[in-house]
């Protein structure tokens, strides 16, 4: 079984105006044999703020109603699984390569988040190959699935953290990684994964949560930027 045939539905995060995106998750979801218009695969339209509402930024807070409206219609909609992507994720060989060793691991044991995109390295050091749970914080959010056992309670949690006031101590006006950080440490009983090494990292791109770096904005700057990036990408993909 593949991770298309396995999870109920795959959603991705994804600006319409980031045509570079569209074009680089399609790639990557083609080698993994995903068609990006495949039935099961939803690119929901996606939030843009007329104001900060008191996050970071105007992106930032598009990102959380994103993720928060993809979560909250997959509970409406009675879904078992969920797979969530940004449009920078990029897949490593072994994601591609160990697909059906990946779902039957999955089928097999209790998860409720899984996470194959994170940020741990040096922490996980110690630890074997595959789905694990880490004690440790991490940051990233752009490749996750969510189970229907824990899909009304982080709901819940994500629809309160729009509403409470800011620096409130279960979490407002957060990043979505650490917005589910926070979750992780609040709901202890809820079986959280990541796979050790990590499957996904977020590919070299500029960023639409913030301002662009200055090297970003000078244009004979840009193609060399660029450049960097995809080797950097490219290098991942050869190590990963």
């Amino acid at each position: 079984m593949t991770l298309y045939e396995y999870f109920d539905r795959i959603a991705i995060i994804h600006l319409p105006d980031r045509r570079d995106r569209f074009e680089s998750l399609s790639t990557e979801l083609r080698d993994m044999g995903i068609d990006i218009r495949q039935p099961k695969v939803q690119i929901p339209h996606a939030p843009v703020p007329s104001d900060w509402n008191g996050w970071p930024s105007r992106g930032v807070y598009g990102n959380f109603l994103s993720h928060l409206g993809i979560l909250r219609q997959a509970l409406q909609d009675g879904l078992q699984t969920i797979w969530v992507l940004e449009d920078d994720a990029i897949f490593s060989r072994r994601m591609r390569r160990e697909q059906q060793a990946l779902v039957e691991t999955l089928k097999q044991r209790e998860w409720d988040i899984c996470f194959f995109g994170h940020s741990l390295t040096h922490e996980l050091a110690e630890q074997p190959t595959g789905f694990v749970a880490p004690n440790a914080d991490f940051i990233w959010a752009h490749c996750y699935t969510v189970h229907a056992r824990v899909l009304p309670r982080l709901v819940a949690y994500l629809e309160q953290a729009v509403v409470l006031p800011a620096h409130h101590p279960e979490g407002s006006r957060l990043f979505i990684d650490a917005a589910f950080t926070l979750f992780r440490r609040l709901n202890p009983d809820v079986v959280a994964l990541v796979y050790n090494p990590a499957l996904s990292v977020q590919g070299g791109c500029t960023s639409s949560l913030n301002d662009p770096k200055w090297y970003d904005t000078v244009a004979v700057a840009r193609p060399l930027v660029s450049l960097a990036r995809r080797a950097r990408d490219h290098w991942w993909k050869l190590r990963a």
